[in-house]
């Protein structure tokens, strides 16, 4: 009886302990399930940002241009081609009214050639090639010798890119002149005590308005030098304030540096007037720096 007693109280035991095993398993396995899941998609969202998107660009052929030609009457343009999400290629190039490229320009392959040791177009394909390489127009060096082309490209190629985020193919036309007021004058007063300046405004990135005269050490304008006036008039048949008004309305009405033709008895003057409005454009208005700035003229 003893022994069966033991027995009993021996498979009691035996199956409490088994039941107590299978619990603690499930309990284990219930535990784990959850955790599981959320490492999963934790480590599969980090996988998808981690990775590269698809295509940034939708694929076509993309142009970004200014909306004027530059002093020297080229225009600048760009065409981006996007191949499967990527920048597939670059062409840079200027062109001008008649149609000719500046990259076929003899006269410019000249002088570009024989100050830098290789041509316009071997510098815009260097341009077109790291666009390729980088896919980013910020990511794209100037190419020595070519800073303002250089500039041109970055700004005409993340015009471009901007319409190839969208799918846009419509050519992006790009503001050549930033707004402002730009002053320029010469660095040293000519061997007549004078100086030529200009205060010229963008507005609207045209050519609004342009103040032209020349000013000596005490300050004095010319055009409000009474005797300066008569000495002039009676040899030139013209005076710094009917000159400068002529050159003045010129440069606004056709809004080009090019085709502002000089005054009869004011050639030097029509000259200065053109170097200073020249600079203002090309090194000021194209980046909007209103810093005022003295260059060398020669006379």
């Amino acid at each position: 009886m003893k022994n069966t007693k033991n027995l009993s109280v021996l498979l009691l035991m035996l199956t409490l302990i088994l039941t107590a095993c299978g619990n603690s398993n499930n309990n284990s396995a219930a535990t784990a399930s959850p955790s599981s899941e959320p490492t999963t998609a934790a480590t599969s969202t980090a996988e998808t940002s981690a990775a590269p998107a698809a295509g940034v660009f939708k694929d076509g052929v993309y142009k970004a241009e200014y909306d004027r030609n530059d002093v020297r009457n080229w225009k600048a343009y760009v065409e981006v081609t996007v191949t499967g999400g990527k920048i597939e290629k670059a062409y840079y190039d200027y062109i001008n009214e008649a149609g000719e490229l500046r990259s076929k320009n003899e006269a410019y392959i000249k002088g570009f050639s024989e100050a830098n040791k290789f041509t316009p177009r071997e510098a815009f394909d260097k341009l077109g090639q790291e666009l390729v390489t980088s896919q980013d127009a910020a990511k794209v060096d100037a190419v020595s010798g070519a800073t303002h082309s250089s500039r041109n490209f970055n700004e005409l190629a993340a015009a471009a890119l901007i319409k190839a985020e969208a799918g846009d193919t419509a050519t992006a036309i790009v503001p050549l002149y930033e707004d402002g007021t730009y002053k320029v004058a010469a660095d040293t007063f000519d061997d007549h005590g004078w100086k030529p300046q200009i205060d010229l405004e963008i507005k609207d990135h045209k050519i609004a308005s342009v103040q032209f005269d020349y000013v000596n050490e005490a300050g004095k304008l010319k055009t409000e030098d009474a005797d300066y006036k008569t000495a002039m008039e009676a040899k030139n048949k013209t005076y710094p304030a009917k000159y400068t008004e002529e050159l003045e309305k010129q440069l606004v009405e056709k809004q080009s540096i090019g085709s502002v033709d000089a005054v009869s008895g004011a050639t030097t003057s029509s000259n200065n007037f053109k170097a200073l409005v020249e600079y203002a454009l090309d090194d000021l208005a194209e980046i909007g720096d209103t810093k005022p700035a003295a260059i060398k003229i020669e006379e």
